[in-house]
């Protein structure tokens, strides 16, 4: 089947699964994620591993346009009040997942290398998905504002982890080659995560600022989608041509745009009226190219992973809540919220297998099995914490975006 047939696949089905969701009452997007199971290779065939292959730029795009999205929880006015708050929580939640297991692998026996690695990915928050739970649900009040600042640092918070943990095997690795030099070893281990971190942000608020400075001469609702459209995309296609992060590039868009121009509501209002079939293909994807038939093939290193990274965000948000003076809604709901797994994990799992392709399988079968589970459970234990909060609200007629 060709890409165009299989684009009108993901929609169609997304819509349908979208209909019969609402009937379970069943996040919307739990309902894309099965239906790209369903139509994926795990199940039908109708999308296979080529097309989705081919379609991947869809889902960069998309990932781009959430970040871009998330990044307007970085308005200074607004983030100054939380962002200590939010800081103090993803360090917490974060570190004590990553913690647990790295702990957890370190007793079964595995190798200190795959162990690190493992607990650093296991830090990371699907922004996507829980995005995609919030407006679904329309939500607002402390534990949303909290989880958006959240997700926003969670995921610069896990790549940093990554990368020091990266740098620390590469090193190692380095380090014993006889005809290694010391200094060598160090820039070309070090390097990755500077340039990355540095060179991610500083393209962000260059394309960022073209962004402001033309959304000011912009009044058409067509032209603003043209220029939004236009900034993800060189944003997403210059960070994978430099090798940087799309991921916090995107993000840096978007923050420096809500702080540097008036116009920013009228972008994403703007924004959040046509993405819906984005988001939709973006999970319909990431369900097709799940693997349900590594389920169980989980086993042991499977199931500690899981339970740590679950013990970790729950008792970390918990702990961290507490210890920030946030509410008890939020001490006793925000855990919920962060339990999904998707995009910067399995990203991170590629690099992995490109870095590393001696540990690469075993965490790629560990990390991925997991993802299976951590996307399907996470939206619906995300929506339940929302709903016990009190915070979602009505549908209106107007999009609900992310910028307050």
């Amino acid at each position: 089947m060709n890409e165009l047939a299989s684009l009108g696949i993901i929609l169609f089905f997304a819509l349908l699964a979208g209909h019969l969701v609402k009937i379970v009452k069943v996040p919307e997007v739990t309902g894309y994620i099965l239906a790209g199971v369903a139509v994926g290779p795990s199940f039908l065939g109708w999308i296979t591993h080529e097309n989705l292959a081919s379609l991947e730029v869809f889902s960069e795009v998309a990932l781009g346009l959430i970040l871009f999205s998330i990044g307007s929880v970085f308005e200074f006015t607004a983030f100054r009040h939380m962002a200590r708050r939010a800081v103090l929580i993803t360090v917490f939640e974060s570190l004590l997942a990553g913690s647990i297991v790295t702990a957890g692998m370190l007793a079964v026996g595995q190798r200190w290398d795959i162990s690190l690695l493992l607990g650093a990915i296991s830090m990371e928050t699907a922004a996507a998905t829980t995005l995609m739970v919030l407006r679904e649900n329309n939500a607002t009040g402390e534990l949303t504002d909290t989880l958006k600042g959240l997700i926003a640092i969670n995921n610069i918070c896990c790549l940093i982890g990554f990368s020091l943990v990266a740098a620390v095997v590469d090193l190692s690795i380095r380090s014993s080659s006889p005809d290694a030099a010391l200094g060598q070893a160090l820039y070309e281990s070090l390097y990755p995560l500077v340039w990355q971190m540095t060179g991610s942000v500083a393209l962000g608020f260059l394309i960022g600022v073209l962004l402001s400075y033309w959304s000011s001469h912009i009044e058409e609702q067509g032209e603003t989608l043209i220029l939004m459209a236009g900034a993800v995309l060189l944003c997403v296609g210059f960070s994978d041509w430099l090798e940087l992060s799309p991921l916090i590039a995107s993000l840096a868009v978007g923050a420096t745009m809500v702080n540097l121009t008036e116009h920013s509501r009228k972008l994403f209002n703007a924004l959040s009226r046509t993405d819906p079939p984005l988001y939709a293909i973006f999970f319909v994807i990431a369900g097709a190219d799940m693997n349900i038939a590594a389920l169980p093939t989980l086993g042991l290193l499977g199931l500690v992973y899981v339970a740590g990274r679950a013990a970790g965000k729950l008792i970390g948000t918990r702990a961290g809540a507490k210890y920030a003076g946030a509410s008890e809604v939020v001490q006793k709901f925000l855990g919920l919220t962060t339990l999904a797994q998707a995009g910067l994990a399995i990203g991170l799992v590629l690099v992995t297998n490109q870095r590393f392709p001696e540990l690469g399988a075993k965490i790629a079968t560990i990390v991925l099995a997991a993802v299976a589970i951590f996307e399907l459970v996470g939206p619906l234990a995300t929506k339940f914490a929302l709903s016990r909060s009190g915070e979602t609200r009505p549908q209106s007629t107007e999009p609900a975006v992310l910028l307050d």
